[in-house]
């Protein structure tokens, strides 16, 4: 209901003042992982899209229903979810405007995990706990290595990861990690 067009036009906007739209900052260093529950139509499914794990409640919708109003996704969903379900299902839901229940968004990859609404923040609170317990450098070396060679041929993807493989190799927190697995107890890692 309140969606009609602000009193800047949008060429004002973009070229005036530089906004790029409500998804910015969303390019963290870090994991961003999202916590489901409820409806995701619209800018909420763009604002899903956009990180990297993506956890549902059981009773949790997505959807992009713009085009029933006469609009379109305005924030990335046209982009980023065919990269995440495929050309043809991505055109299915963005053309129809159709609402999917958690059940297919799990079949479709929209999400990681689908749990019980009860159990929704727990359940990302432990995979961020599991996240935040390995080595910090590796960790965003592995978000960076994947955004990075989304766009990119495999090959030239996979040097690009055999080059941070080589810069991490050395490091303090690599060294721990192989020493606390020989010693069989868990690393400290320092970030360094």
């Amino acid at each position: 209901k309140k969606t009609m067009p602000p009193a800047d036009s949008y060429a004002s906007l973009a070229f005036g003042r530089g906004d790029a739209g409500f998804l910015d900052g969303m390019d963290l260093g870090k994991p961003v992982i999202c916590a489901i529950n409820g409806f995701a139509l619209g800018g909420g499914l763009e604002l899903a899209l956009a990180c990297d794990i993506r956890i549902a409640a059981d009773t949790a919708r997505f959807g992009f229903p713009e085009v029933r109003v006469g609009s379109i996704p305005g924030g990335g969903g046209t982009q980023r979810l065919p990269r995440t379900v495929g050309r043809s299902d991505a055109m299915l839901l963005l053309l129809t405007g159709d609402v999917i229940d958690s059940a297919e968004a799990l079949r479709l990859g929209i999400v990681s995990r689908v749990v019980p609404a009860a159990d929704l923040l727990r359940e990302a609170q432990a995979v961020a706990g599991r996240i935040a317990a390995n080595a910090p450098l590796a960790v965003r070396a592995v978000k960076h290595l994947v955004g990075y060679g989304e766009g990119l041929p495999v090959g030239t993807a996979v040097a690009a990861e055999r080059l941070v493989w080589g810069v991490l190799r050395d490091t303090e927190d690599r060294i721990e990690g192989r020493l606390a697995f020989q010693e069989k107890r868990r690393p400290v890692f320092k970030g360094r």
